[in-house]
């Protein structure tokens, strides 16, 4: 039996196609959630079914990485210990979930299939602990499945050369679904029709915070005051402090979206300021220019087909990218009808 396992937010938008594709194509299957994003699991059970597993009281505030590691891997234990007909794992880019489940399951002599493998900074420090922990991924998976030409290679070059398999990034289908299927919540769309030229702001990053973060929080205050006729719409993340006392009135405040939500928001929008990397490929499903506010990237392809530019901090003198005029691929970098590759991968290969 297959056992699908998330614990962020990031790794649920990116599995829920494939949730809905494993149900359509009757392929059996269980989904286990860490709790690592715990308080915003609540916004995906319209998308998602409720979880087979959960493992309980995994986060406490302040906990350290280590902690968190060795929760996931204990209490995983008991999981497969008591469900031994548990064949496969599917686990979904680099967090410390996905490791963490990996290890566990590659120790106890399970088939660990990793989707979105491959993605590299060659720093592992940045982005940290990610880059580190999908190059540990890779070492003990089973099945290889990446999301870009550029991503297969990457495991070539480290000599990782078998079930390696090229399908595109599941966060097209996840984009194209919603977009099709789910109308606009109402109160985005209010805030849409009231605002006609935006930028949405994402910051969340451990590497960013600190100085770094100030420093991008004082060019948006600029930006807000030298471009008055677009809004900048900045959405507040868990992780970092309050930014109130930071921002001027001219830059809008919003609460964590729904995935639902953002897709909108993204849909609609200006362009994009963020050091997500999600958003890197979002933002060419959308066909919106973004500002990569990091010193490297894992998504070389958004800049490649000019939607993105890294520019660590340094936002003001690079704002205008996001004005000129686009000059995108017809097609997706990150591909398309993910889903359908990966359902023929899993009945051959499982």
């Amino acid at each position: 039996m297959l056992l699908i396992c998330y614990g962020t937010r990031p790794e649920i938008i990116k599995l829920f196609p494939l949730i809905h594709s494993f149900t359509n194509n009757n392929i059996k299957f269980k989904t286990l959630f860490t709790g690592q994003h715990n308080d915003l699991i609540q916004d995906f059970y319209s998308l998602i079914p409720k979880p087979d597993f959960i493992l309980e009281d995994i986060m406490l505030k302040g906990q350290s990485i280590n902690i968190l590691t060795s929760k996931i891997i204990m209490k995983m234990e008991e999981i497969l210990v008591k469900n031994n007909n548990i064949s496969h794992i599917i686990v979904q880019g680099d967090t410390t979930s996905a490791f963490a489940i990996s290890l566990c399951g590659f120790y106890n002599k399970k088939k660990i299939i990793h989707l979105e493998a491959g993605l590299r900074t060659y720093n592992n420090k940045s982005p940290f602990p990610e880059e580190a922990n999908r190059c540990l991924i890779s070492q003990i998976a089973d099945i290889h499945l990446t999301p870009t030409i550029n991503a297969q290679n990457n495991l070539l070059k480290e000599n990782i050369v078998n079930n390696v398999y090229n399908v595109g990034n599941t966060i097209v289908d996840a984009y194209e679904y919603v977009i099709k299927n789910i109308p606009i919540p109402l109160n985005i769309k209010t805030i849409i029709d009231k605002n006609k030229d935006y930028i949405i702001i994402t910051l969340h990053r451990r590497e960013n915070k600190g100085r770094n973060i100030i420093k991008m929080w004082n060019e948006l205050n600029e930006i807000s005051l030298k471009y008055k006729s677009i809004k900048l719409f900045y959405i507040k993340h868990p992780s970092l402090e309050d930014v109130t006392s930071y921002l001027n009135k001219n830059i809008i405040l919003l609460e964590p979206q729904d995935y639902i939500s953002m897709v909108y928001l993204i849909s609609n929008c200006k362009g994009i300021i963020s050091d997500s990397g999600g958003l890197q490929e979002e933002a060419t499903c959308a066909k919106k220019k973004i500002l990569i506010c990091r010193n490297t990237t894992e998504r070389p392809e958004t800049i490649e087909n000019n939607y993105g530019k890294l520019v660590n901090t340094d936002i003001i003198n690079n704002i205008n990218f996001l004005f000129e005029n686009n000059s995108f691929t017809k097609t997706n970098p990150y591909g398309s009808n993910v889903c359908s590759k990966i359902i023929n991968i899993i009945k051959n290969e499982t």
